[in-house]
């Protein structure tokens, strides 16, 4: 009996199978993933004031808040990812005193009624995004994040006393880009470097003290640079370390009608330090100098909005009524400081 052999090109055809529409699928299905979970958060505050002469005995709210989530990741190469997530977020009013009245040691009289808009912040944020993973690792994003209720934390001055409080912002639109480029060990060196844009909006009016309502829809938000970025290089070689990082932060509006601003800053801090050997007890025993600040002649630069004002200057509110002028506070930061560490493991 004689067999034939196959053509070649059969033979070719049977080394190289075709890419069955069932084994495509089974590929995507394997880079994709997906996620969703959900929690639901239940807080109760109350708070009981026994003081005489103060108009409400008992002050309190409950708050019941659904928080859904849901992520998804597609990886396109073994280093390469492309992602997308959507997450909710709350945040009550800070701590007892925005549910307190507050009355004058000298004269007994009340001097400030509790917060009469108390409700939760709820955020709902997408974010869309990029990574990288190699040689050099990339990260890239694409936000934005609708707020109700925006929580703007705030310091008061009330009968001489420091109290900290919130203020009920409305709603705010923050949308913007982060990027992070940061370079994996190389010769013991990983330079880093960020940079954020954010453009946060307030989206209603705000009512003042006097009830009429200034005209803040459009503003931008509050404690918001709309531009950081940040600079470093580290060293590790496993005993000495060290490092130098440079921030720079925009300037900020401390007043919701953007009367008045914080101006922008920047920051060079450097570290460095070394690893001993471990010896009896002590587990890689190590001294580390911290040096902050580092000129940029910004000594006593202001770094952070103390207590928010909703107008620094006078103005009239939607309704003609005239709304009196109320200054932001700030805190100033230290000059130079030299700053000695040390540590151990056991």
């Amino acid at each position: 009996m004689q067999i034939e052999n196959e053509p070649k090109s059969s033979q070719s055809n049977r080394q190289k199978p075709e890419i069955t529409s069932q084994a495509y699928q089974s590929r995507v299905l394997r880079s994709l993933q997906l996620s969703a979970a959900f929690k639901e958060s239940m807080i109760t505050r109350q708070l009981t004031q026994i003081m005489p002469g103060l108009p409400s005995y008992r002050n309190g709210n409950s708050d019941a808040v659904p928080l859904p989530q849901v992520m998804a990741s597609y990886q396109i190469t073994p280093n390469d990812q492309i992602f997308v997530n959507g997450t909710t977020g709350f945040a009550e009013p800070a701590g007892w005193p925005s549910y307190a009245d507050f009355i004058s040691v000298a004269t007994g009289k009340q001097t400030r009624g509790h917060a009469q808009n108390l409700k939760p912040e709820y955020a709902i944020s997408e974010e869309l995004g990029y990574r990288h993973h190699g040689f050099v690792n990339v990260n890239i994003a694409l936000f934005n994040y609708n707020f109700t209720n925006r929580q703007v934390s705030t310091t008061e001055v009330v009968g001489g006393t420091r109290v900290s409080s919130s203020i009920n912002g409305g709603g705010q639109t923050s949308r913007g880009a982060t990027i992070e480029l940061g370079l994996k060990p190389w010769h013991h060196f990983s330079p880093y470097i960020s940079g954020q844009y954010i453009h946060a909006t307030i989206d209603n009016n705000l009512r003042a003290s006097s009830g009429d309502y200034l005209r803040t829809k459009g503003k931008l938000a509050v404690n918001t640079p709309e531009f950081t970025a940040s600079v470093g290089i580290l060293y590790d070689n496993g005993s000495a370390f060290g490092g130098l990082l440079f921030n720079y932060v925009g300037s900020q509006y401390s007043t919701f009608m953007n009367d008045e601003k914080m101006p922008a800053y920047e920051t060079l801090n450097m570290n460095f330090g070394y690893r001993f050997k471990s010896v009896g007890f002590l587990h890689r025993p190590q001294i580390q100098l911290n040096l902050v600040n580092l000129g940029l002649g910004n000594k006593g630069y202001l770094s952070s909005t103390y207590s928010v004002a909703t107008n620094a200057h006078a103005t009239t509110g939607v309704y003609g009524t005239a709304i009196a002028a109320s200054a932001p506070t700030y805190n100033v930061a230290g000059g130079f400081a030299g700053i000695v560490s040390v540590s151990s493991g056991f």
